[in-house]
């Protein structure tokens, strides 16, 4: 059985594993489909480096300190500012639970809250999907420009979106590989990226979350909904911004492209407005018996200041999504002032 695209929906508790799959994982609240990859441990543990295997005389380093051992210096004053904050909105009812990873790209200075905390990825995994093509082009480049038409009549997956995508692609239109990365990472197009995973190898995909260790989930139900940490997400950043998994020109176009989503109510929200940020929004809801219950909204990426900054925000709870929003972008503005002030 092949594995199901990433799309988003309101997930009933009687929902099967499978249907789960298929209501969560595309788009803003999507999944990302390689997530759901049968073949892998449902927990792997990073180790303290990441290696690429597969090769005889070379052990390629694709990301080193994952695990934060004692070689860098971690953030007590950052973590408290950043507990206090979640722990108040703890308090008040508005989430369930939150979990913050920080890391300083210039020093390695790094501040983890509550960040053994697991949630669901979605729409985060829209990056292996962009990350799997562009491996594939480095060997085939001509695979960027095959042409896949999207088909008269599908359905149209982004009307169970709470953030519907600004730009989507046309029933009945044909587009370039690229040109429906550039929907899924910039617009969150879950039909975009429908045929995208619809059109890749599925072992490609895999390759990428072996290679990378990142954590996946063949069973996905509401009782074992959430099994990624904030810091295991920030692994597909680093090696984008190390270039250490694809070519230098790859990692540069795939920062590139997340510069430009277009979601601008979590960490973007609390930073100058020159400032650049490479980033993806994760949003899914919680609806047993077509109830909303509960949203996980999630925002991770790169803040370009003068120091460059990895932050990963993760959130779940029974609040509106802008209060959630608003939570997100409370924490980006205690980071952001952190980092200005030299911290």
């Amino acid at each position: 059985m092949e594995n199901p695209p990433p799309q988003e929906k309101k997930l009933p508790r009687s929902t099967t594993a499978w249907a789960v799959v298929i209501a969560l994982v595309i788009g803003l609240g999507g999944f990302g489909a390689g997530w759901i990859v049968k073949g892998f441990s449902s927990v792997i543990a990073p180790p303290q480096s990441l290696r690429l295997n597969g090769y005889q005389f070379i052990d390629p380093l694709l990301a080193c300190n994952i695990n934060n051992s004692n070689v860098f210096q971690e953030d007590q004053s950052l973590n408290k500012q950043i507990q206090s904050i979640i722990d108040a909105h703890k308090n008040s009812g508005d989430i369930s639970k939150a979990s913050v990873y920080f890391l300083n790209l210039a020093n390695g200075k790094w501040s983890g809250v509550y960040d053994t905390e697991a949630y669901y990825p979605s729409s985060l995994g829209k990056i292996p999907i962009m990350i799997a093509y562009y491996q594939l082009a480095e060997e085939s480049p001509g695979i960027l420009n095959q042409e896949v038409t999207y088909p008269v009549g599908s359905t149209d997956l982004n009307q169970m979106q709470d953030i519907i995508p600004p730009e989507v692609i046309v029933p009945g239109q044909t587009y370039t590989v690229e040109q429906l990365i550039e929907y899924m990472i910039k617009y969150s197009d879950n039909n975009a990226t429908q045929l995208l995973y619809s059109h890749i190898n599925q072992n490609s995909l895999s390759k990428v979350y072996g290679d990378l260790g990142i954590p996946v989930n063949s069973d996905a139900t509401l009782a074992n909904l959430d099994f990624i940490t904030p810091h295991q997400i920030s692994t597909l950043f680093r090696i984008l911004y190390n270039a250490t998994y694809l070519s230098r020109d790859d990692s540069e176009k795939a920062l590139q492209l997340l510069s430009q989503t277009s979601f601008t109510q979590g960490i973007v929200a609390s930073v100058a407005s020159s400032t650049v940020v490479s980033h993806k929004l994760g949003l899914v809801e919680i609806a047993p018996n077509d109830i909303l219950t509960e949203h996980e909204l999630h925002d991770c990426g790169i803040v370009y200041t003068k120091t460059p900054y990895l932050l990963c925000i993760m959130t779940r709870g029974s609040a509106s999504l802008p209060t959630l929003e608003g939570i997100i972008a409370q924490i980006s503005g205690i980071v952001y002032s952190n980092v200005q002030k030299g911290g």
